[in-house]
């Protein structure tokens, strides 16, 4: 061989080595037969040796390879790293383990390229530690199906709100097709039996029958009221402006309305009237008010409904336990919306609810 030759290829060696050593990814070299020729300090530090001495002339696979997360043994004929020894290619892999000098292991990625040697191929082993990607993908993945817990309980929450206003509304069917119907029956032929009475030769009315007829119509009025606290017929029909208007002269302490003039999607009508009725029950109740005032106007661009009801009360905070709010509150939160209660001593007290639209 000429000398000069080998000279020549000694400092290219020493240049390619001094190139690789500084370099910021860990790379290491190994022979034909799988030995550790070269370390650069990434490499050292990433597998936990004092230094490249540590590592060199020891078997690539038996030192950082030789056995798997869960314990078990890694034949040497499976590895990856040592497959361009045989084949002369180009490995990547997106996830493997190594195994540190303390017998640690870590998550990395790595690809190993072939290089001929005169005594077959080596490989460049250039490999990176994947801990922060596989933690991030991991919270990734949590994040995602805590998103998915979240988006399924929602719809869950909005489907026990649908069958329970579903409910609400046949309640009312029934109450209406059902009872109130047989009173209003019942009311007629106590009608006809009195007008026959009357033309018997000018036979008096016996007063039971004006007390029977006066209790039907206490009844049906008592039905009537039963009816709009379970589900108000003119909400469904006429909308929230018509049936808040029918719930506020129902209430004994003054209320000055101001409500937008359209229709809402059910289930948000639904949610705005009952949480204005549960407020404005609690003003009368509780707040020693002489006026409420109820608004319900757009924000956001149209996104969202703002329902508000004030009084000039006591300042009694009205999401108190008992006082029928929280249930309220459930309903705005399943609906994605928010809730919140104010009150100061002497100055009344406020609920709004902002429920997106």
């Amino acid at each position: 061989m000429d000398p000069s030759s080998s000279s020549d290829e000694t400092r290219g060696t020493g240049r390619f080595e001094a190139l690789l050593a500084s370099v910021a990814d860990p790379i290491y070299m190994v022979d034909s037969t799988g030995l550790i020729q070269f370390a650069n300090p990434a490499a050292v530090s990433l597998l936990g040796f004092e230094s490249e001495m540590d590592l060199l002339g020891r078997p690539s696979h038996q030192t950082i390879h030789h056995h798997r997360p869960d314990g078990s043994p890694f034949p040497e004929e499976e590895c990856p790293l040592l497959e361009p020894l045989r084949n002369g290619g180009t490995v990547r892999v997106e996830e493997d383990w190594f195994v540190r000098a303390d017998g640690s292991m870590v998550p990395v990625s790595y690809s190993s390229a072939a290089f001929r040697l005169e005594s077959g191929w080596g490989a460049v082993v250039a490999f990176r530690d994947i801990t922060e990607r596989r933690e991030l993908e991991a919270s990734e993945r949590r994040r995602a199906a805590e998103q998915a817990r979240s988006a399924e309980l929602d719809a869950s929450r909005r489907r026990v709100i649908a069958a329970t206003d579903e409910a609400r509304r046949r309640i009312v069917r029934d109450l209406h097709d059902g009872a109130q119907q047989q009173l209003l029956n019942a009311a007629m032929l106590i009608r006809e039996g009195m007008a026959e009475l009357e033309l018997r030769d000018g036979a008096e009315v016996p007063e039971a029958f004006g007390l029977a007829a006066e209790r039907i119509r206490e009844s049906m009025a008592e039905l009537r009221e039963l009816a709009a606290g379970v589900h108000p017929v003119v909400l469904q029909s006429r909308g929230l402006a018509a049936g808040l208007d029918s719930l506020a002269s129902r209430c004994s302490v003054p209320v000055r309305l101001r409500v937008a003039e359209r229709r809402f999607d059910p289930e948000v009508e639904t949610a705005a009237y009952f949480l204005v009725a549960e407020a404005l029950n609690n003003v009368e109740k509780h707040a020693g008010a002489s006026l409420a005032e109820v608004e319900v106007e757009l924000a956001g661009n149209g996104e969202e409904l703002i329902v508000s009801v004030a009084d000039d009360g006591s300042g009694e905070i009205a999401a108190a336990e008992g006082m029928g709010l929280p249930g309220m509150a459930d309903r705005v939160d399943a609906l994605g919306g928010r809730i919140e209660f104010r009150g100061e001593p002497g100055q009344g007290s406020r609920v709004t609810a902002a429920i997106p639209l």
